[in-house]
């Protein structure tokens, strides 16, 4: 069914817009890993925001995408369609892992029913993919939450424990780490602290004599290896290489990002409404359907933001009814839900009390671990004894089969976006010129967070915010970039270059501008220009090829439009 969504394996993904950042971010990793003795990022290079440069820490990490685009890239020479495999992979392993987690506790019916639903009918998560690519892979944080939620259960039940399964456990806690850092991993570290609480106040009222937890514990280790140690020793082997691969990036990108201060620059009210908890996906009732935004006044991102479907959010609220008794049992999954839905990054930034949601600017991003949470709740529910009780839960099945259907479906009818092979061949061509950077003229410096934008820093955003990506194909330094949050101080180079006049829409250059550019271009070892005629006046197009010359050659980037390429060999001189 994955492949279904994905539909297209043959060429690397592109639209020209959020899409390409992933590759390209990958495409970074590769270039600027190092991994002795321990795995270490170059930040602060000049590789972007060519020549003045700039600390990279903001680029939307996902380490474990990451890894897997580079290992592909060195392997296979290149750029390739590796996301779209990892992906798929992604789909099975939320969908089979979450089955293997609960099969045994909750049955195979509901753990098949689970394992989809945090999978293929994550509809928020499938319409994510691939444009926001980073918040639409969560499988070891949907393993972690679930797997969270087991070991709840067990202590709770009073089942035994096995030592396999907690580390295990810490497994998953660290592969998170290798999921999108700033809103994915975060969903993880937040239901265990959540969790934690809980399961200590239950241990407590098992083993009340605190002092004999350490005898307790040597005990319980000891025979556990003893009946298992070869499995326990490959665990602990795994969950020690995870350590190494993850834990060294993750502490040197958010060490490194928690230097910014961006207590100057405000912070954009995204936020989703409670009640989209209750859109149903149905024709004529889901958010292309009806105007819900325009009742809400939130802010909408996507399709299927806060909306699990209303059957998940229907049995959600029978298995809490269910077990309104259990209070330690569902404490932890309504307290996150509680935090998730309640999230506002201005009015009230309840999760912003996790360090690791420090830059989390939009609440709807929660919505990926609805389907997670309401399913947790959901899993107690009891088949009901009385006649109208099954009528009643036949028609929310009834509901939920033509919610998958719809919601799959329409997900079908949206192509996946592939780089062409004319774009290549045009990347390849820059690729073989002599130099060490290319400028696209206009470029684009800007953070989604407005800085650059009001300083004219990007005068064409939707046609031009990925340009800078292309480069993972013709492997030169780039001039512009566009990143989640940018940093104030980081544009003040080109503000004080004059670089806003310069892109301003139908300016003609003057004679000093043309000789402060022909300086830059030389001094700089550039190979040439990406030029974008549509995004110019005849009369700016006119005045590049009298000075440059003529283009070699010539394509269409997505969104941008038709860029030629100007090579560098006839630069005025000096």
């Amino acid at each position: 069914m994955g492949s279904w969504i994905v539909g297209d394996f043959s060429r690397p993904l592109s639209d020209g817009n959020d899409t390409d950042q992933y590759e390209y971010v990958g495409y970074y990793f590769a270039k600027n890993l190092s991994l002795w003795p321990f795995p270490q990022l170059n930040l602060l290079n000049n590789q972007s925001f060519y020549p003045y440069g700039l600390n990279q820490a903001l680029l939307p990490w996902g380490f474990e995408r990451d890894y897997w685009y580079a290992t592909a890239y060195r392997l296979f020479d290149g750029p390739g369609p590796y996301l779209q495999y990892y992906y798929v992979l992604s789909l099975v392993v939320s969908a089979l892992g979450t089955y293997w987690l609960l099969q045994k506790r909750f049955g195979w019916l509901k753990a098949t029913v689970a394992g989809l639903i945090v999978s293929v009918f994550n509809f928020y998560a499938l319409y994510k993919f691939p444009v926001h690519l980073n918040v639409c892979v969560a499988h070891w944080t949907v393993l972690c939450i679930v797997a969270t939620y087991c070991l709840l259960h067990d202590i709770l039940n009073k089942r035994p424990v096995s030592l396999p399964f907690v580390l295990g456990w810490m497994l998953l806690h660290v592969l998170s780490l290798g999921l999108e850092l700033g809103y994915v991993a975060g969903f993880a570290l937040t239901f265990t602290t959540l969790a934690i609480p809980v399961l200590g106040w239950s241990l407590y009222q098992q083993y009340p004599v605190v002092q004999q937890w350490p005898a307790l514990l040597m005990n319980y280790g000891r025979r556990q290896w003893q009946h298992r140690a070869w499995f326990i020793g490959g665990l602990i082997t795994l969950l020690l290489i995870g350590i190494w691969l993850y834990v060294p990036l993750t502490l040197q990108i958010a060490l490194t990002a928690w230097q910014f201060d961006f207590a100057a620059t405000p912070t954009a009210p995204l936020w989703s409404h409670p009640a989209r908890l209750f859109i149903p996906y149905l024709l004529g009732f889901d958010t292309l359907g009806l105007p819900y935004q325009q009742w809400l006044r939130d802010s909408f991102e996507s399709f299927g933001q806060g909306s699990p479907g209303l059957y998940l959010t229907l049995l959600a609220g029978l298995g809490l009814w269910q077990t309104r008794h259990r209070v330690a049992l569902w404490l932890p999954v309504v307290l996150m839900l509680l935090l998730c839905l309640l999230y506002h990054p201005v009015l009230l930034p309840t999760l912003k009390v996790f360090p690791w949601f420090s830059f989390n600017r939009h609440g709807g991003r929660a919505s990926l671990v609805y389907p997670v949470l309401l399913v947790l709740l959901a899993l107690p529910l009891r088949l009901p004894r009385h006649r109208p009780g099954l009528l009643a839960l036949g028609l929310v099945i009834l509901l939920m089969l033509s919610e998958w259907r719809h919601g799959f479906l329409l997900r079908t009818y949206l192509p996946t976006l592939i780089v062409s092979d004319d774009v290549l061949r045009y990347c390849a061509v820059v690729r073989q010129q002599p130099g060490e950077a290319v400028l696209d003229f206009p470029f684009c410096a800007v953070g989604a967070d407005g800085t650059g934008m009001a300083e004219g820093l990007c005068p064409h955003y939707d046609a031009q915010n990925a340009v800078f990506t292309f480069r993972r194909f013709y492997d030169k330094k780039a001039v512009g970039q566009y990143f989640g949050r940018l940093h104030p101080d980081q544009i003040q180079p080109f503000l004080r270059d004059g670089w806003p006049r310069l892109l301003k829409p139908g300016y003609v250059f003057t004679k000093p501008d043309w000789q402060f550019l022909d300086q830059f271009l030389r001094t700089n070892n550039f190979a040439g220009i990406n030029l974008y005629p549509d995004l110019l006046s005849p009369a700016q197009v006119a005045q590049f090829y009298r000075r440059y010359g003529p283009p070699i050659a010539q394509t269409h980037f997505p969104a941008a439009g038709r860029v030629v390429f100007l090579p560098l060999k006839n630069l005025p001189k000096t």
